[in-house]
């Protein structure tokens, strides 16, 4: 009995030191990259990340950018892929947002050329505003046929001979883009606005000469129409000093009104900081280490505790049985 009750302790202490000696031992570690890349390949269109266009953009790890994608003059973009997966149905009003990125990407844009504008030209003019007041020296530029105008002390600009059909408001503010909608421009008998998939839809009153449109500029480099109005035909539009740059070469981002020496995309590296909704996991050193047991942890208490029943099982049973062998000798 003495015996068997010493192997069954040996057994247990044995157990223990085995399984103390692993949970000390096991650290597992991995090293991961502190960032990754995004390589752009685009025919006729510009993407933008962080407000800064380019080729190649260096991101966080897990942080989740969000990039604009913005067709040039006189296209229109038909396909996007991300690392091969046609995302050109996610893409809303020309953004999009990247889940976590835990590897590099590769962004492939098409485009075709615009469909003709149809119908009359109008007077598109506006009033920039930024926590309800009005900001000045905004560059706003418009596609699909290229204008620039940039905003007066009033935050007005103004363009002329717009055509029907869709285009874009890009807002550049010391040649970073701070804000950017696109719109869908149609005739109609009444002024009116929709907004459906990231898109505007604005209808001018045909008896009108042009619409015009409050802008919003919020924190996060997004812009919004706030409202719409017609301009009739005995107002006279003002606002802003329109450059129509048709004819020249597009800005890519830089306010070439103002002199602005932006790059395009200055070798496509972009990012000093760019998490843009960062979910940062404190890679500080590039090493991940796993959550092992260590030493006085209880996760294997069911494991200990069916050890010690049944061996105060064998115990007992080697107990009672031994009595009632002592029992019957005595008889």
């Amino acid at each position: 009995m003495k015996k068997i009750i010493t192997l069954f302790l040996s057994l247990l202490l044995l157990c223990s030191m085995s399984m103390t000696a692993f949970a000390n031992e096991a650290t597992i570690s991995t090293i991961v990259p502190d960032s990754h890349t995004i390589t752009v390949t685009a025919d006729d269109a510009d993407v933008f990340c962080n407000g800064q266009s380019g080729n190649l953009f260096t991101v966080e790890r897990l942080s989740e950018p969000t990039l604009l994608i913005r067709a040039a003059s006189g296209k229109e973009i038909t396909k996007i892929q991300l690392n091969g997966e046609n995302i050109t149905a996610k893409v809303e009003g020309g953004y999009y947002t990247l889940e976590p990125i835990y590897e590099d990407k590769t962004l492939t844009v098409e485009t075709k050329d615009a469909s003709a504008a149809q119908g009359e030209t109008y007077t598109l003019q506006g009033t920039v505003k930024r926590n309800g007041q009005p900001v000045k020296d905004i560059t706003m530029e418009l596609r699909s046929t290229l204008k620039t105008d940039v905003t007066d002390k009033d935050g007005k600009f103004s363009f002329s001979d717009v055509e029907c059909g869709k285009h874009s408001l890009t807002a550049i503010e010391n040649g970073k883009i701070v804000g950017y909608v696109e719109f869908v421009l149609t005739e109609g008998s009444e002024v009116s606005m929709s907004l459906s998939d990231g898109v505007y839809t604005l209808t001018v009153n045909k008896n009108d000469i042009g619409i015009n449109l409050t802008l919003n500029l919020s924190g996060d480099d997004t812009m919004n129409i706030e409202s719409v109005t017609g301009i009739k035909t005995d107002e006279k539009p003002g606002g802003g000093n329109q450059i129509d740059t048709s004819d020249t070469n597009e800005t890519n981002g830089s306010n070439n009104s103002n002199g602005s020496n932006n790059s395009n995309g200055s070798n496509g590296s972009n990012n000093s900081n760019s998490s843009n909704g960062s979910n940062s996991t404190n890679d500080t050193n590039g090493t991940t280490e796993a959550n092992v047991p260590q030493t006085g942890d209880y996760g294997n208490i069911p494991f200990w505790f069916m050890l010690l029943l049944m061996s105060f099982t064998i115990i007992a049973s080697y107990a009672f049985y031994g009595k009632k062998r002592q029992q019957i000798n005595t008889k």
